[in-house]
């Protein structure tokens, strides 16, 4: 079979939602190339070749202590793999239809569905637990904080806030800009990545209101990721990754070129890994220095990655896995 027959095949096989949220980056991998994966000797991560089999359609991973969890979208399904023992049966929870992000916070994990429009709280330690929660707006990227859980919703142009303890929408939802595609917390503030205006938005959490004016970064910004005093902002759109500070919201710098298409980020104890969602390359970036060292390449159609549990996650949607990068 051809390529682009292939790459038709596999088009035709999604689920509506992965077509409808074309501003995310899962849509535009079905065009990335196979690749295998590469290792190199200067980055404090390298890959072992561990590839674990993580559900189908599998598109975003998150780690709480030494569990990873990731979202299995064609199941509507969270899978829980033990860190400590790969090898060991994973455990399989409930979501909502077609889940795309998911968040861990608290003793809980939530995911967005976007199939159905509602997050679905998991709670590992209460058997049968999968509570689904309606937003009456797409949800298409989620984060929790103390201050709740907040929910992006796309088309809408607005973020959601969920109280985490009566499981209520809470208020009006903040409208952020155009197509707000991911959103990460830090800094005291929440901040939205607009995929359809190339901005970012920084909410007040205590007051649901947008500070300032929004912040121009990149085209295209997919991820956003907040830690050691910036927030850092993945643009698949021009090949580089936006710095701001995290205190307010000015850039840091000229914009990291990456080349390529990144599109999803992790926080490391140095500086970030930023994953090219269109080759699947993973590139290390030194945040004091700015330099970047070339991880590994993986193949089919990365769409996410985390940090956690001695290592990195990268999911891989066609194949249905999750490579892991361990740390030296």
């Amino acid at each position: 079979m051809s390529a682009v027959a292939e790459t038709r095949r596999t088009v035709d096989q999604l689920p509506r939602w992965a077509i409808v949220a074309a501003g995310l980056a899962m849509v535009f991998l079905l065009l990335a190339p196979a690749a295998a994966v590469l290792l190199t000797r200067k980055s404090g991560v390298i890959a072992d070749g561990q590839r674990l089999r993580a559900g189908r359609l599998p598109t975003d991973v998150a780690v709480e202590n030494s569990t990873v969890w990731i979202v299995s979208g064609r199941d509507n399904r969270v899978v829980a793999l033990d860190a400590r023992d790969a090898l060991q049966a994973p455990e399989t929870h409930a979501a909502g239809s077609s889940p795309l992000r998911l968040a861990v916070g608290g003793g809980s994990v939530w995911t967005a569905n976007a199939g159905d429009d509602t997050v679905t709280r998991i709670d590992p330690l209460v058997p049968g637990s999968g509570r689904e929660i309606r937003l009456g707006a797409e949800a298409v990227d989620i984060a929790v904080s103390s201050e709740g859980t907040w929910v992006t919703n796309g088309v809408a142009g607005t973020v959601t806030r969920i109280d985490p303890v009566s499981n209520r929408v809470l208020g009006r939802p903040v409208r952020t800009g155009s197509f707000p595609a991911a959103l990460a917390i830090g800094g005291g503030s929440v901040w939205v990545v607009n995929s359809g205006d190339g901005t970012v938005a920084r909410i007040d959490p205590r007051e649901d209101v947008v500070l300032g004016r929004r912040l121009p970064v990149g085209r295209d910004p997919q991820d956003i990721a907040v830690g050691h005093g910036s927030v850092w902002v993945a643009n698949r759109g021009d090949g580089t990754v936006t710095r701001l500070s995290a205190r307010t919201g000015r850039p840091q710098g000229s914009p990291i070129s990456v080349g390529g298409a990144p599109g999803a980020l992790a926080i490391t104890r140095q500086g970030l890994l930023a994953l090219d969602t269109g080759s699947g390359d993973v590139w290390d970036i030194d945040a004091r220095t700015g330099r970047l060292d070339h991880v590994s390449r993986i193949d089919g159609f990365p769409t996410s990655l985390a940090v956690g549990a001695g290592s990195a996650w990268v999911v891989d949607a066609r194949g249905g896995t999750v490579t892991r990068l361990r740390n030296r």
